[in-house]
């Protein structure tokens, strides 16, 4: 029986050095557990030396500046920031010794597991050397924890093709954005409506989270825009076979098809105004009960509604049918553009590379340099998501066998479809005057508040009542 092959990752221990390295690899070794290689987290100490294998592993130093080693929140965002992101694609099964260190760093490891933000078949040790005999024991660690942000994250170790929203985002504006859809979604029953505009990825965003959050693996989505509006009605509630002119079999209607799932009607606008009448009586009616064309029984499905829309909340109502908008929207979630999430712009950009490499066609990682950062952050990024699918096809394009001498290439042209391309120069927000001016406010009193320090500051630079500036700052714009 020949021994598994590993990566291991743990703490330097600050008093016993890499004896406690040592000890657990002799340990693991007993347990027919062989570590190839050892990513060894050093607390910044620049000074130290180590070898570059111990025990035939090969031996990886990273230094994770920390200012206090006891700070949970501290270690969380470094080993998040700089670590996480090493794990992928390791070749190799991963192990984690969490007993070198401080106990907060013991607690982040397990955090991390729990948030699922580790690699599916990771598994946990603890070890604990005797000085009585001089051994060490080494025992795994059970902690089986699910949670929607461990199934998530489980669906970007298992499908990293997918470009999906990290959950734990580091923007403000996603991160907010990204609680509101986790609340609205785990109320069984009620509908929920995503706002924002083209490109941000509501779609992705009810396949990936919202179907775990409710616990629904599956989604029937209509994407109501390409609606026959003489076939609507067939589609969605389905027709018995002679029901009229053409109907030759009977047809299940998607809300059939979407029973015990999620029915997702993207671009829910678009929808028929007759549809959208019978629709109303369908999703106030908890058993979804609805009749198929020709058919004088009643049918029910379980499934729960989302919809999205790019359209501001002002238009959408005038584009509904009133009852239907009152039913849609009582819990609302609005997805910021790219343009106010620029802290996430570099993971946005790695995912969407994953998800568009094929074969290998272009540099094999996700080239990032100064001057694509740059170009990125001066865009106001219209098309959102599609902007940076189309920067990098274009990378790949020029660069097909990874070269990316001819990168700069690629921007050039990415720019100039930009130009040309984008119908508006400056952002202003969207929807009626007064939405956009109350948008405008909020961003003003952001940056001032940012700029000055304080809001007081802030109130005497622009010359203004700082209980307005901080009523506009706390101002709904969804």
């Amino acid at each position: 029986m020949t021994a598994d092959k590993g990566v291991l990752l743990c703490w330097h221990a600050e008093r016993a050095g890499l004896e406690v390295l040592e000890r657990t690899l002799k340990a693991l070794s007993n347990r027919r557990i062989t570590i190839a290689e050892v990513y060894y987290l050093v607390q910044g100490k620049k000074g130290d030396t180590f070898p570059s294998t111990l025990d035939g592993a090969l031996l990886r130093v990273i230094e994770v500046p920390l200012e206090d080693p006891t700070h949970h929140a501290e270690i969380y965002s470094r080993v998040r920031q700089d670590i996480l992101p090493r794990l992928h694609d390791l070749g190799h099964q991963l192990h984690i010794n969490i007993s070198p260190g401080t106990p907060a760093m013991h607690s982040v490891w397990l955090i991390l597991h729990a948030g699922g933000s580790l690699p599916p078949d990771c598994r946990l040790w603890s070890s604990q050397y005797s000085k009585q005999t001089k051994r060490t024991r080494i025992d795994e660690v059970d902690f089986p924890i699910t949670t929607y942000l461990s199934e998530i994250h489980e669906l970007e170790y298992r499908e990293p093709e997918l470009a999906v929203y990290e959950p734990e985002a580091r923007s403000a504006a996603r991160r907010d954005s990204l609680e509101r859809l986790a609340r609205y979604s785990q109320v069984p029953g009620a509908p929920v409506l995503l706002l924002g505009e083209r490109g941000t990825g509501k779609s992705r965003l009810v396949e990936t989270f919202v179907s775990r959050l409710k616990q629904r693996s599956k989604v029937a989505t209509v994407p109501c825009g390409g609606l026959d509006s003489d076939l609507a009605e067939s589609f969605l509630f389905g027709h018995l076979k002679g029901a009229f002119t053409g109907a030759g079999e009977k047809r299940e209607g998607i809300l059939k098809e979407a029973d015990g799932g999620v029915l997702f009607l993207d671009e829910v606008q678009d929808l028929p105004k007759p549809v959208q009448r019978k629709l109303v009586r369908v999703f106030q009616d908890r058993l979804h009960r609805y009749r198929p064309i020709g058919s004088d029984q009643e049918e029910s499905a379980d499934f729960e509604v989302i919809c999205a829309s790019n359209l501001p909340v002002q238009e959408l109502r005038e584009r509904l049918d009133p009852d239907l908008f009152d039913r849609l929207s009582h819990l609302v979630v609005s997805i910021p553009p790219l343009r106010e999430c620029r802290e996430d712009l570099h993971d946005d950009w790695s995912r969407v590379w994953r998800e568009l490499q094929i074969s290998n066609h272009g540099p094999p990682n996700p080239p990032w340099s100064e001057e694509i950062k740059e170009t990125l952050l001066r865009s106001s990024l219209p098309g959102n998501l599609r902007d940076l699918q189309r920067l990098a096809l274009l990378i790949m394009a020029w660069c097909p066998l990874g070269d990316q001498t001819r990168i700069d290439d690629a921007i050039g042209e990415w720019s100039r479809q930009e130009d040309s391309l984008s119908s508006e120069t400056i952002f202003l927000g969207s929807g009626t005057r007064f939405e956009r001016l109350r948008w405008f406010r909020k961003k003003l009193a952001t940056w001032a508040i940012e700029q000055y320090g304080s809001w007081t500051a802030a109130s005497e630079a622009l010359d203004c009542d700082r209980k307005t500036l901080q009523k506009d700052a706390s101002a709904d714009t969804r």
